[in-house]
């Protein structure tokens, strides 16, 4: 009877002890992988939430102009956009614009989803990751050092003087042909916006990361 209860004590003890080995290696295996992970997770899922963010209020803006006036066609004769046929290049429609302004819940109603979807998901990780909030995100893009590169490369240097030319020609090109020509979704506009854009956007990644070293 005692060899026995040695027995089991042994093989309890020696149970808590892997598990105890275990628990620990987990812990530590978790800390090692973890922790070089945090803070490049940390920068490349804002610069995502930053990304949905334009791009969400930018569709929704798009969006309710459509609905209104129509974004497509010319300032004399406006074309609304059937956002189904557009997005899927004719395949859900078969005119991708129209001249009647009449309201379509499976377009319309989708697209404005869409848009206000990817709005409020990037103001919500915004919000999360900033401190003050998303109206301290917002007024930090309008105040930004970096617009000060427009006027002098003494402030962060030549790249980034010339990628915020880049992306500040690129946003004054985009609505300048929209309003003017009033055609929002032309394709030949969008080319030159989305050259300007990620070419300036590289420079700028390309100065920031020079700035660190």
């Amino acid at each position: 009877m005692r060899s026995s209860a040695h027995v089991i004590a042994f093989r309890i003890d020696s149970r808590a002890h892997i598990l105890r080995c275990d628990f620990r290696a987990t812990v530590m295996t978790s800390a090692w992988v973890a922790e070089p992970m945090t803070a490049e997770d940390g920068r490349e899922g804002r610069t995502l939430a930053t990304l949905a963010f334009a791009l969400g209020v930018w569709a929704t803006v798009l969006g309710v102009l459509n609905i209104l006036y129509g974004i497509g066609g010319s300032g004399e004769h406006k074309l609304k956009v059937v956002w189904a046929a557009y997005l899927s290049v004719g395949q859900l429609y078969p005119d991708l614009y129209v001249s009647d302004m009449v309201y379509r819940p499976m377009s319309d109603t989708v697209f404005m989803i869409l848009a206000l979807g990817l709005t409020a998901w990037g103001g919500s990780c915004l919000h999360k990751s900033t401190e003050g909030g998303i109206v301290a995100w917002v007024r930090g893009v309008f105040t930004s050092e970096c617009w000060l590169s427009l006027m002098s490369t003494k402030e962060a240097g030549e790249k980034m003087t010339m990628a915020m030319w880049c992306i500040l020609l690129g946003i004054v090109f985009y609505v300048y042909q929209s309003v003017m020509h009033w055609n929002w979704v032309d394709v030949g506009v969008y080319s030159v916006t989305a050259a300007l854009l990620g070419f300036g956007c590289a420079l700028m990644f390309a100065a920031q990361a020079e700035s660190h070293e």
